[in-house]
């Protein structure tokens, strides 16, 4: 067979192949989006455990008792 001439024009009936594959596109925002509403799951759950224990050790605190003011 011989070799064909480099600058051989492109026929439209057979299929064009890049070299280069091609890159996808649009994982990044999702991902992004991901993390996010995770971190503020995350802080929502530590905020309301921590409201939780706060509520548990309300009735062991001592109750506040104001001193008589002595600025005479």
């Amino acid at each position: 067979m011989p070799p064909t001439p480099p600058n051989q024009p492109h026929d439209e009936s057979t299929p064009h192949v890049s070299a280069m594959p091609q890159q996808q596109k649009g994982g990044t925002g999702a991902t992004v989006g991901i993390i996010i509403i995770v971190v503020l799951m995350l802080f929502g759950g530590l905020y309301f455990w921590g409201a939780h224990l706060n509520g548990q050790n309300a009735p062991q605190q001592l109750p506040l008792i104001p001193a008589e003011s002595s600025s005479q």
